[in-house]
C-alpha cells in the first residue's frame, strides 16, 4: 500500500534517491503542484546534473518508460518555479492599485528587463497563495522527460507510460497534502517566465483524461 513517510513516497513504483544540492530549507505548507518538462531526451542527464551539485531541480522525475524517481524530500524547498508572472494581471482581476504597482515595476526605468521581471517576481512572492501563483516555498515540482523543439514551440509528446505515472503520482501527493487537483495543479509555462508550452500537455491530460 502506498504511503508517505518523512517526506518520501513509499511504493515499489517510486525509486527514492534524494539530492541535497536541490534541497533548500523547509516547506511550511504545500499548497500546489507544478508540472515541468526537462528539455532532455532521458532521465539520466537530469539525475547526473543533480549528482554533480546542480542547485535547481524538482522533487520528482518521470522518465519516458514511466519510471518515477523521487529526487527531493517533499518537506524541502526546491528551486523549480523561477520568475513568477503576476497572477492578477494574467487573469485580469487586479484591483486598480495593484495593477498600477505591477505596471510600475515592469516598466521601471534604469533596469534591464530581466531585473524588472525579478523585482516583480519578488513582489508577487510576498503575497499569500492563491493571490499569486505557486512559488518554490509552497509547491511540489514534477519533471517529465521530454525535449523542447523551438521550431514548433512545443515539447515531445508525453508517452502513455509517463501520463499514467504522472496521474498516479499527482493523486498520491494531492491526497497526502489535501490538494484540489482541478484548482491547484499548474503547468510551469503558465505561471512563470518559461516556455509557454511547458507542462501544458501534461495538465491537459490531468484535466481531461485525453492524451495530447
Amino acid at each position: 500500500m502506498t504511503r508517505v513517510k518523512d517526506g518520501e513516497i513509499v511504493d515499489k513504483a517510486v525509486d527514492v534517491k534524494t539530492y541535497a544540492s536541490i534541497e533548500h530549507g523547509n516547506i511550511n505548507k504545500i499548497t500546489s503542484i507544478v508540472l515541468h518538462r526537462t528539455d532532455s531526451s532521458n532521465a539520466s542527464s537530469t539525475i547526473q546534473a543533480y549528482a554533480n551539485g546542480k542547485k535547481t531541480g524538482a522533487h520528482f522525475l518521470i522518465d519516458k518508460a514511466g519510471k518515477i524517481y523521487q529526487t527531493a524530500d517533499m518537506r524541502k524547498i526546491c528551486w523549480h518555479v523561477g520568475i513568477l508572472l503576476p497572477r492578477c494581471q494574467i487573469e485580469k482581476n487586479c484591483d486598480p492599485k495593484e495593477l498600477k504597482t505591477i505596471t510600475a515595476l515592469i516598466h521601471e526605468k534604469g533596469f534591464s528587463f530581466g531585473r524588472r521581471a525579478r523585482n516583480l517576481s519578488r513582489h508577487e512572492a510576498g503575497k499569500k497563495y492563491p493571490l499569486r501563483y505557486p512559488s518554490n516555498s509552497d509547491s511540489i515540482g514534477i519533471e517529465v522527460v521530454g525535449k523542447f523543439w523551438p521550431a514548433q514551440k512545443t515539447f515531445d509528446k508525453p508517452t502513455q507510460q509517463q501520463l499514467k505515472s504522472l496521474k498516479g503520482l499527482v493523486e498520491i501527493i494531492a491526497k497526502e497534502y489535501k490538494i484540489n487537483i482541478k484548482t491547484n495543479v499548474y503547468a510551469h509555462g503558465a505561471i512563470a517566465r518559461k516556455e509557454v508550452s511547458e507542462g501544458a500537455q501534461l495538465l491537459q491530460f490531468l484535466f481531461s483524461g485525453v492524451e495530447p
